[in-house]
């Protein structure tokens, strides 16, 4: 008797474990693409955004398939179970050229969301490409909105800035290009808005460089940028960001505490390709003097920009490795753990507690 109470609650104990853990699927740029999606004259003066259009209608076409499918599987077979799909922004690849073919292009990219059939919902940002072109802006107000309120089902989301839980796990949206005056005082509170375990901000653009090129929000507006680190390291939020098309973790002191950022890229050239060529861990003024071809009137001020930021990362990982990411939360054990997959490899590339690095 006394042997099977023990194993009962042995049992009870790993069941409410296991029922305490849920995990997401993360995915950065895409730049879903149709050729007939474009107004070819208005590309034709733009030879760099053509040569980036037909890269993208290739991948659309050759790989965005398989790797949907793929991606489906995940969501139904994966273990602990898949509650949604975060997609950071860069959905599509903008630049129609006309209003009526940017309304083209955001209706075809719903459709190609809702062919995936996920048997979970899709939470949706608002990236650069998206609102890029003629028409663009409002095309995505039109269409990816109503995207976004059909995969929740909440009319109340009107807007690329908002917040959405998921039981012990919240999800902020942020949109960079929101020129209100109060949008960081509507982050906090849509960040500090619940008592949720685990909190993501979800931004486009990122937080903290990760690369030469140094992109990142309020590079030129100090005040802002203290005002967002202080926001998001008061909230404990993890940041998950793309834009650069790079797989990227990185821990930033703040004097509020650390910030840990997450980057990912889901433009696959090859689905088997399993790792990086090369994988910087050494943040610093380096990131930029290896590039010198790049802007390089900027290039003092980008290695002196890298220089400062050194002093306050205590982690750094970046590598070019496109595929997706799952994150795991379990609010019993109060961790978070990340495991990266490259291309459609179902083996991660490398897992790591988060949950360390914000400590």
């Amino acid at each position: 008797m006394k042997r099977s109470m023990i194993c009962f609650f042995v049992l009870l104990i790993v069941s409410t474990t296991i029922a305490q853990e849920q995990s997401f699927l993360v995915l950065g740029d895409i730049h879903y693409d149709r050729m007939e999606d474009h107004d070819m004259t208005w590309l034709s003066d733009k030879p760099d955004d053509l040569r980036q259009v037909k890269e993208y209608t290739r991948i659309t076409k050759e790989i965005w398939p398989l790797f949907s499918s793929h991606l489906r599987q995940r969501a139904l077979q994966h273990d602990p179970a898949v509650k949604t799909v975060v997609q950071l922004g860069d959905l599509s690849e903008g630049l129609a050229g006309s209003e009526e073919k940017a309304d083209q292009m955001a209706r075809a990219v719903v459709a190609a969301v809702e062919a995936v059939n996920m048997p979970v919902p899709w939470l949706l940002i608002k990236g650069n490409h998206d609102i890029t072109g003629p028409g663009a802006v409002k095309a995505f107000d039109n269409h990816y909105i109503p995207l976004l309120q059909k995969q929740l089902k909440r009319n109340d989301v009107t807007s690329s800035g908002y917040a959405h839980q998921i039981e012990e796990n919240l999800f902020v949206a942020f949109d960079p290009w929101d020129k209100n005056e109060d949008v960081l005082d509507q982050l906090d509170k849509n960040l500090s808005s619940t008592d949720a375990r685990f909190k993501f901000l979800m931004v486009h653009v990122p937080v903290i460089p990760i690369n030469e090129r140094c992109w990142y929000l309020y590079r030129d507006e100090p005040r802002k940028r203290e005002r967002l680190l202080e926001i998001i390291a008061r909230n404990k939020a993890v940041v998950l960001t793309a834009h650069l098309h790079l797989y990227s973790v990185v821990r930033r002191e703040t004097d509020w505490g650390p910030v840990v950022q997450l980057s990912f890229n889901s433009v696959i050239r090859d689905l088997e390709r399993k790792t990086a060529d090369k994988v910087h861990t050494r943040f610093g003024w380096h990131l930029a003097a290896d590039h010198p071809e790049w802007e390089p009137a900027t290039l003092t001020k980008r290695i002196r920009l890298l220089d400062e930021g050194s002093r306050y990362v205590t982690f750094f990982k970046q590598q070019d490795l496109p595929g997706y990411g799952l994150i795991t939360t379990n609010s019993c054990a109060e961790e978070i753990f990340l495991e990266y997959h490259a291309g459609v490899n179902n083996t991660p590339y490398e897992r790591i507690c988060i949950t360390d690095l914000l400590k």
